[in-house]
């Protein structure tokens, strides 16, 4: 694409030839003549000073806006917007063209729409809806009376089972599972008993699933992902949870049984949170943080067991004096011993 064209595709202001032709979008790092890269961190200034990119796209509040060393820059209101943009016009996804593939097993009473696609080995259960334009990929399993919302994408090997509802547009990555029965046993002469879990679990709208993750079914009515929540990979989410609207869940974080979040939240990697408990809208979780109780709406909140950032960065401050401060309590002993 040249210059001019990607400028009016971004918004931006161009600081350089309209005509220059770019090739492949690269990595700041690694961009060099004929190709477009970003900058959007600090941490990235190094590079994106000396880079030999015929073009980077910056920020408007950026120092590098202009290079004068033959770099064009391309002055946005968010560089990580703009290479969005760009990313899909380079290099869009490819178009699948809708059919069903022979070597898919669908159940007589499943109800299909217009403009499905369903790839060879998938499995579909009985009485299940699949609306208009879904994708499914290889080797999906659906249980029975599953219901699939308009222009959903759900990727090879997802499992998918029965009753579950999911949402327009919702995308499910490789590996998920959602509808296993949730882990609830009791102890009854001695044995764990397991508990039947009979409900179900509904995504909303634009909801996405990041790969290998985990939705189990509620005991009885349903876990619940409002719409516009996004999943990251390797998220357990357990029975009877309900998360708001507009969440952000990162990798490798575990929700236990009947949590309700609201609406805005942000989970950090590796982050878990107790049963059971209620968690306010735009509530912020650090990274490695355990939740054990209720927190309001608004706060941000880091450590085990989680409380307030302020809170638990002067806790932590201190934790990692105690060494120092041991051995001068040791010699203060020493001293009083003396006399």
């Amino acid at each position: 694409m040249k210059l001019r064209e990607i400028v009016k595709l971004v918004d931006g202001k161009l600081n350089g030839p309209a005509e220059l032709e770019v090739k492949r979008i690269a990595r700041i790092e690694e961009a060099g003549k004929g190709d477009i890269t970003w900058f959007s961190h600090p941490r990235y200034e190094k590079w994106a000073e000396k880079s030999n990119a015929s073009c980077i796209i910056v920020n408007r509040k950026s120092l590098i806006g202009n290079r004068e060393d033959g770099v064009a820059t391309i002055e946005v209101e968010n560089s990580s917007v703009a290479i969005a943009k760009l990313l899909e016009e380079f290099y869009p996804e490819g178009v699948i063209t809708p059919s069903i593939n022979d070597k898919a097993h669908i159940s007589p009473s499943v109800k299909i729409g217009k403009q499905v696609s369903i790839d060879e080995f998938s499995s579909i259960g009985a009485d299940t809806v699949i609306e208009d334009g879904v994708i499914i990929g290889a080797g999906v399993y659906v249980g029975r009376g599953v219901k699939i919302g308009k222009g959903a994408r759900i990727y090879p090997n997802v499992t998918i089972l029965a009753n579950v509802v999911i949402g327009q547009r919702v995308v499910i990555f490789s590996g998920v599972v959602i509808g296993s029965d949730g882990f609830a046993y009791m102890q009854v002469k001695g044995k764990h008993t397991k508990v039947p879990h009979r409900g179900g679990v509904i995504l909303g709208d634009d909801v996405e699933i990041g790969a290998c993750s985990t939705v189990d079914r509620a005991l009885v009515g349903n876990t619940v992902i409002e719409r516009g929540t996004k999943v990251d990979n390797l998220v357990h989410i357990a029975h009877n949870v309900e998360i708001g609207e507009n969440c952000i869940i990162v990798a490798q974080v575990g929700i236990a049984g009947s949590v309700k979040i609201g609406n805005n939240v942000v989970i950090a990697g590796q982050a878990g949170i107790n049963d059971h408990i209620v968690i306010g809208d735009r509530v912020v979780i650090a990274g490695q943080a355990g939740v054990t109780k209720d927190i309001p709406s608004g706060l941000t909140v880091s450590g085990y067991p989680a409380r307030p950032r302020r809170e638990s960065n002067r806790a932590y401050s201190l934790l990692i004096k105690l060494p120092e401060l041991f051995k001068r309590v040791r010699a203060l002993e020493e001293k009083c011993k003396q006399h």
